[in-house]
């Protein structure tokens, strides 16, 4: 309570604690300072405040600074953490999917392959090239390559897409159905190209009045955009999309302004299996495989043929959960719970859940062994999308600290955005105490703001550290608070004990 009358003391906490931030080298670092530091980051002069909740501990598990550290938040992407260190307990981070191209018949020796070709998707992101990659339309090339040096030039049959290997829906619990015309509510499937998105470039004509210009990338059946865009005078573009579920097409609305750039949007496409049909048939033709049949698309492995011709096999789960927790990406979060979820033990009311779920009920035990209080992290699925999902920040930290002590730790950490340097926090913490010397997951909902992780002080101690702010949306200035509060550790430049 002392403290706290020390603050209702001050009329300006902002300013105050940038002076601490600047000058607090120049005063006696001690615990106690740091402390009231740390709680003035995080102070509100007038008006409502989030709904904070923090942990700081030092190497040895001494708290340092806490804060509703045993109530329950939505931890939004921060539940990638816990998925990812699931996953790479369980998995190992050497741990490989396979993916089979098959075959009733072998070719002949002209090349001639008088069978549907099958491919038994896995549930592995790497099949397509990167979204960020510059040719968008570039897709599958490297595994159209081996199927050609594996002798196939033509093929008479069709090329059939099955998805039947993974049980699991293409949203994950929770998801908000507005999300999953977005790039980041890709539908989740055993087969992915480019994490299930495609981009659309809007560009106006040369006259007012004239319908704006509309190109799909990769251009095919199942990537398609209608337009009711105008070219007109307005200085800002104000463009509105929606889903046409009867023509399965994304419908465009609005206006854009006489002259101005393209304007660019990545969405998710709307059914995955057949988006990577379309991909698939598309770098077999441009690699110059002739194609007699149609695509197919089947939701069972039952039946499928004998004669593999490919054995695709894939970045390994290391390198997959650092391209999950470096950009926050939502769709390999849940093919991490899923994969996690193949290797449940099976039997009893268990084989009848999908996947995913199988993966959440290897939660509780791994939990345990990390030290998380039992009732103290709840997820419904494994991206952070749900609202459902709710952690303390005590759960984060005991997550952390186990994970930094575990036998994955150097793929743990090297999978952590680093402040100011790269993944979602290349453009955070720039030109601060934090710059280098942070690495953490970050998480952002409506209203949510969330980071966990690690930071080492000016002094060359590391500290481990989760910050939540629920109800953010009252407090425009939430963000700043947070990452303020983060520079008045990296900025400590004293011991902190053991």
């Amino acid at each position: 309570m002392r403290l706290i009358r020390r603050l209702s003391c001050i009329r300006n906490f902002e300013r105050l604690g940038l002076l601490f931030l600047l000058f607090g080298s120049v005063c006696a670092a001690t615990v106690e300072n740091l402390r009231f530091n740390l709680q003035v980051a995080l102070s509100v002069e007038a008006g409502p405040s989030a709904d904070w909740g923090a942990l700081v501990v030092n190497a040895g598990g001494r708290e340092i600074f806490g804060t509703n550290s045993d109530r329950m938040f939505i931890p939004a992407s921060n539940t990638k953490l816990f998925i990812a260190a699931l996953a790479l307990d369980r998995l190992g981070n050497s741990n490989t999917l396979h993916t089979p191209i098959l075959a009733t018949v072998e070719p002949d020796a002209a090349g001639c392959l008088r069978s549907d070709l099958w491919i038994i998707g896995q549930g592995d992101p790497s099949l397509g090239d990167d979204p960020t990659a510059s040719a968008f339309g570039e897709s599958l090339g490297a595994l159209a390559s081996q199927l050609l040096n594996r002798g196939v030039r033509r093929i008479e049959g069709d090329l059939v897409v099955c998805d039947g290997a993974l049980r699991t829906s293409p949203a994950g619990s929770g998801w908000d159905s507005e999300d999953l015309i977005e790039a980041y509510g890709a539908p989740v499937s055993g087969l992915i190209v480019r994490d299930n998105t495609f981009r659309v470039t809007v560009t106006p004509s040369m006259q007012i009045g004239a319908p704006a210009l509309f190109r799909s990338e990769p251009d095919l059946p199942s990537t398609r955009v209608e337009g009711l865009v105008q070219t007109a005078t307005n200085l800002l573009a104000s463009l509105t999309y929606e889903r046409d579920l009867a023509t399965d097409s994304v419908r465009f609305k609005g206006r854009i302004p006489l002259g101005s750039k393209p304007w660019l949007v990545d969405l998710a496409v709307n059914d995955a299996p057949r988006y990577f049909g379309d991909c698939w048939r598309a770098a077999l033709l441009r690699r110059g495989l002739v194609l007699t049949g149609t695509n197919r698309v089947v939701h069972s492995t039952q039946g499928i043929p004998s004669v593999e011709l490919v054995d695709w096999t894939s970045e390994t789960l290391g390198v997959r959960v650092r391209h999950c927790l470096k950009m926050s990406q939502n769709l390999q979060a849940q093919l991490l719970l899923v994969q996690v979820g193949r290797r449940f033990p099976g039997g009893g009311l268990e084989s009848f859940l999908s996947d995913d779920a199988k993966g959440l009920l290897a939660c509780p035990e791994f939990f345990q062994r990390a030290g998380i209080k039992e009732g103290s992290a709840r997820f419904e699925e494994g991206a952070g999308l749900s609202r459902a999902n709710a952690v303390s920040p005590a759960a984060t930290v005991a997550l952390l600290r186990f994970m930094r002590g575990h036998r994955e730790s150097v793929s743990w950490m090297e999978a952590l955005p680093i402040a100011g340097v790269d993944g979602t926090l290349k453009n955070r913490f720039r030109k601060s105490p934090a710059t280098g010397k942070v690495r953490a997951k970050t998480g952002t909902l409506r209203g949510v703001i969330a980071l966990g992780g690690y930071v080492t002080t000016a002094f060359g101690e590391e500290l481990t550290f989760a910050i939540y702010a629920n109800q953010a949306s009252v407090d425009p200035k939430s963000r700043a608070r947070m990452d303020r509060w983060v520079e008045t550790l990296a900025a400590y430049n004293g011991p902190l004990g053991h």
